[in-house]
């Protein structure tokens, strides 16, 4: 069977014991292989699942719990590059229409 590429948005909620309960909620977004459907559904619940934790922090407990699926696509077989939209932010500085950016002369913050 030929496996497809699939792209899972998973969430997980942090608590944290005591009043506090839900502290904050975690996003992030994971490329596979999968055969099909259920079994990319499965294998998004075995990564999210891999990636919940428990420690203590200041005598409580903290802890990251898979929460959900929040979206689970079929990107197909052929894909050579992904791309995941990381949203949009309010500007905080000031720069006139004519600005002229330099993309070539900014060099990524991890490249050495």
């Amino acid at each position: 069977m030929m496996q497809q590429w699939y792209q899972a948005e998973i969430r997980w909620a942090v608590m944290e014991e005591g009043a506090q309960g839900l502290r904050e909620w975690k996003d992030a977004v994971y490329f596979f292989l999968s055969e099909s459907p259920d079994a990319a559904f499965e294998n998004a619940l075995a990564i999210g699942y891999r990636e919940c934790d428990v420690h203590e922090e200041d005598g409580k407990w903290v802890e990251t719990r898979l929460s959900q699926i929040v979206s689970l696509a079929c990107l197909g077989s052929d894909r050579t590059q992904f791309g995941v939209s990381m949203g949009t932010r309010r500007a905080t500085e000031r720069l006139p229409f004519e600005h002229e950016f330099d993309p070539e002369g900014t060099v990524p913050l991890d490249v050495i």
